[in-house]
């Protein structure tokens, strides 16, 4: 079934609507005031079926439904066969109330400040499907935007679109890092030694009484290798992991990722000492131990001894896991993080490994917080805000944050005291500002896949309760993107503002601009004529202003829509109807043109929505352009000269041509005046290779063969030798001097195409041959270019007034350039050496592409002898030869 503007879902009795966006809504909220709606589909009902349609309007919210009857039905066939667009007329059976709900849901009859928020959305076509009763259907209503609100947004300061940011690719984070490269394994080197003896130690002090001096030096040297291990970090955690696989002992905070104790020691060593740590984890129902880098040595010595204590290992009684937990806290160790067995909690979704020890830390952490009784209110707050920022830290992937943040509420269930709220702005507040943007975009795609959920099984509690949670962690991410001026986050700000996550004056003045300024497109798609009725019906001359200035700001977020073209048709219709009439007073403002004036700032969205139509598509973009006049010739001009699409470039070539008049007035206006900016002048010469009428036309080309912009002169050269001017050859020649590389080389190929030259021209050109170079190094080098130039010209032509002159020119300028005062091969063998090469081997190829009979004895004995410049003159010779046999027939 084919939608034009909305997807639909239809069974027997039902009809569901999804709109895409606000337009698309209006469109249909516009038909439903009259008491009928037209449903575009190839497969309608017959007429006399009832039905209920569910409108399902962009918010969210619930579907609007409407009583309906087909009162005349299209299909296929009979679309076909009349031209009328297939579907299905209905007739609304009591919709006032579906009106008022929509009015409602999109904000239409609520009062509200002069600049209000709206739902940003491309707009949509008018519907296409002929009204089979107009009498039945009123009017078009007035636009929705009030000429006081239209007057307040568009005194807001301009903000520009920006450029939407790179998508950050969603990228798994590995288990751990196994590949080190020597940076990284010299980085991470003292980590490994530190677990090591860490390991040792414990064992170590086990055996001896705390005051015992073998305790002591057990731990000597200890604390210092801990501080080594961590002179870029800000502190270390090493985790017990226990798979199908195997068991491991796995060390975060040093690097990105985590790193294996095997991948530090080798497997040798790994075996002895990882039984031996992760049986002393066993012991004491360590999951994992985060210490600090600004832990005291006092501290750390506290900690260690403890980790010896066989008084705080774990034992069959459930409490005694808070043990080591609760000894720490009353030595003050408050640099030492734990996670025990006893203390994990459920979570309710499968998340990576890291992420589920990021939650597990941080509500052990949480827990712990009110054991520290003597600190301070501050000392707490600090305490909160490490614990935080610790457990951010490794988790730099967008992807991580995301799934730390939006499953964290999990752990209010376990915490006293503690709300959700709390803990998800805690960590928004902690959010590395660089992946603040990215991080943003994932929680709002699972702020997505939550309400598909909610729309699936609605009624659902426990999903209702998420979708509002994340909502409300989007909005603290919002904030802080505002307050933080993140680039690139105006986009997403907008979606968020249309999700109803952010009210409007949430928004920063920027966003709320463009949110405005789609507001605006919004009403003008569903409402063109009843604008233009304004300018018609204006009571002074500023309200016809306002609402052209509505249509300049309007018209790019249309023209960025490509199902807007015929709304834009229509505007600039009416536009220029109204001003032939006189309706629309001229100001300073607006100036003499209102139409250049409505459309002066899409001409991109409009250029790049012509590039990416397909053929059938371009024809009414092109009635768009024609009606633009001057301005719609110079955006196919650009399409012309710039576009990468041959078949873009193809179709405005044929678009112009097809103009006619127009389009000559406006080259000879173009190229008349001296004002107009240098890439018009060089789009009015590239068209007027087709559209030429005379010589008065090519008069201006030739005038501008001395612009002082080398890609005017380019382009005028060109257009004078594909119109093949009487004096294109001299104008060639003359290029060959020409300050810009690229045009003297233009100038090579010109001479070319206009072979044969006149003898007048051919003399020129062979006289500058003869011309001895410069005794300066630096002019005889640029002589020696242009002589090259020349050679080449000459090798590229196939005719000219008098080939054996041609012929001994080339002869002798090889002689020349490879001296005069001893044999030939001796010269040729010095020339090689010298600048003079270059004019030598041009020479030489010269003689292979047009040379006769002298030329095959100069080639021939200059490839019998032992030079640099044997093997060329060879392959000259070859092609000589060939030229001269001519085409190889089959037998």
């Amino acid at each position: 079934m084919r939608i034009s503007f909305c997807e639909a879902a239809l069974t027997a009795t039902s009809l569901k609507v999804r709109y895409r966006t606000t337009a698309q809504v209006l469109a249909h909220l516009q038909q439903l005031r009259g008491g009928r709606i037209f449903i575009p589909t190839e497969m309608p009902l017959s007429c006399g079926t009832r039905l209920r349609l569910a409108l399902m309007v962009p918010d969210g919210g619930a579907a609007v439904s409407v009583e309906a009857e087909v009162v005349e039905s299209v299909d296929r066939k009979a679309s076909e066969a009349g031209g009328k667009t297939a579907g299905m007329l209905l007739t609304a059976v009591a919709a006032d109330g579906a009106v008022a709900e929509l009015e409602r849901r999109l904000g239409i009859s609520r009062p509200g400040p002069p600049v209000a928020p709206a739902a940003p959305a491309a707009a949509a076509p008018r519907p296409t499907a002929p009204d089979p009763s107009p009498a039945a259907v009123p009017a078009p209503p007035s636009p929705a935007l009030s000429m006081e609100w239209l007057s307040s947004a568009l005194s807001q300061a301009e903000a520009v679109r920006e450029a939407e940011p790179e998508t950050v690719p969603v990228v798994a984070g590995r288990r751990d890092k196994t590949d080190l490269t020597p940076a990284e394994r010299e980085r991470i080197k003292p980590a490994g030694e530190f677990v090591m003896d860490f390991t040792k130690a414990m064992l170590r002090t086990g055996y001896y009484a705390p005051e015992h001096p073998g305790s002591e030096k057990a731990k000597r040297g200890l604390y210092d290798a801990f501080c080594k291990s961590l002179s870029e970090g800000a502190d270390i955690t090493i985790s017990s992991r226990e798979t199908r696989e195997r068991t491991d002992i796995l060390i975060t905070g040093v690097l990105d990722e985590p790193v294996s104790v095997r991948t530090l020691v080798g497997a040798g060593m790994a075996e002895l000492f990882v039984p031996k740590l992760r049986d002393a984890f066993t012991r004491k129902g360590i999951v994992s131990v985060s210490i600090r880098r600004a832990i005291s040595p006092a501290h750390f010595d506290a900690f260690v001894r403890l980790m010896s204590d066989s008084k705080t290992d774990r034992s069959g009684n459930a409490a005694s896991g808070e043990l080591l937990t609760r000894a720490l806290v009353e030595n003050g160790v408050s640099e030492v993080s734990l996670v025990l067995l006893d203390d994990l909690i459920v979570l309710e979704r499968n998340l990576p490994w890291r992420v589920e020890m990021a939650i597990q830390r941080l509500a052990k952490d949480l827990k712990v917080l009110p054991m520290f009784r003597g600190e301070s209110d501050d000392g707490i707050r600090r305490m909160k805000l490490q614990i935080v920022q610790d457990i951010l830290r490794p988790l730099r992937q967008p992807e991580f944050l995301r799934d730390l943040v939006v499953n964290c509420h999990v752990i209010a269930s376990h915490v006293q005291s503690v709300r959700s709220e709390d803990i998800e702005s805690a960590l928004v507040d902690a959010f590395p500002l660089a992946a603040l943007l990215p991080t943003s975009q994932l929680i709002f795609k699972e702020l997505e896949r939550l309400r598909e959920l909610d729309r699936k099984a609605p009624g659902n509690a426990a999903v209702r309760q998420r979708v509002d949670g994340v909502k409300r962690i989007l909005t603290w991410v919002a904030r802080r993107l505002v307050v933080a001026d993140v680039k690139g986050a105006q986009r997403f700000l907008e979606t968020l503002h249309v999700q109803g996550v952010l009210g409007f004056d949430e928004l920063p003045a920027d966003v709320q601009y463009l949110v405005n300024t789609q507001r605006m497109a919004d009403d003008v798609a569903a409402h063109a004529e009843g604008y233009l009725r304004k300018i018609a019906d204006a009571s002074a001359p500023q309200e016809c202003a306002t609402v052209l200035k509505c249509f300049r700001r309007a018209l790019p977020a249309l023209a960025a829509n490509g199902d807007a073209v015929d709304t834009m048709l229509r505007l600039a219709e009416g536009v220029k109807a109204a001003a032939a009439r006189g309706a629309i007073p001229a100001t300073a403002e607006i100036g003499a043109d209102p139409l250049a004036f409505a459309f002066a700032d899409c001409p991109r969205e409009l250029a790049s929505l012509y590039e990416g139509a397909e053929d059938a598509r371009r024809r009414p973009i092109e009635s768009l352009l024609e009606a633009l006049g001057g301005p719609g010739i110079e955006i196919l001009c650009r399409i012309l000269s710039e576009s990468e699409s041959r078949g873009a470039r193809k179709a405005a070539m044929a678009a112009l041509a097809r103009s006619g008049g127009q389009v000559h007035d406006w080259v000879l206006n173009v190229l008349e005046d001296p004002t107009q900016k240098w890439f018009l002048k060089r789009n009015a010469l590239m068209l007027l290779r087709h559209i030429c009428r005379g010589e008065s036309d090519i008069a201006l080309a030739r005038r501008l063969i001395g612009h002082t912009h080398a890609r005017v002169r380019d382009e005028a050269l060109s257009t004078l030798v594909q119109l093949r001017t009487g004096d294109a050859d001299l104008l060639s020649i003359k290029a060959l001097d020409d300050a810009d590389e690229k045009i003297r080389w233009r100038a090579v190929t010109a001479l070319g195409e206009l072979a044969p030259l006149s003898a007048a021209s051919m003399d020129k050109l062979l006289g500058r041959l003869r011309v001895e170079p410069p005794e300066d190094k630096d002019l005889a080098a640029r002589h020696q270019r242009k002589v090259v130039q020349v050679l080449k010209a000459l090798a590229g032509m196939r005719a000219f007034p008098d080939p054996r002159a041609v012929e001994q020119a080339l002869i002798d300028t090889a002689l020349r350039a490879s001296g005069r005062k001893k044999g030939l091969l001796q010269r040729i063998r010095k020339s090689a050496e010298t600048e003079d090469a270059a004019v030598l081997g041009a020479a030489v190829a010269a003689l292979g592409a047009i040379g006769s009979e002298s030329a095959e004895t100069f080639l021939a004995r200059l490839a019998e002898g032992k030079t640099g410049s044997a093997e060329q003159a060879s392959k000259a010779l070859e092609a000589l030869r060939a030229r001269k046999a001519g085409p190889a027939h089959p037998a």
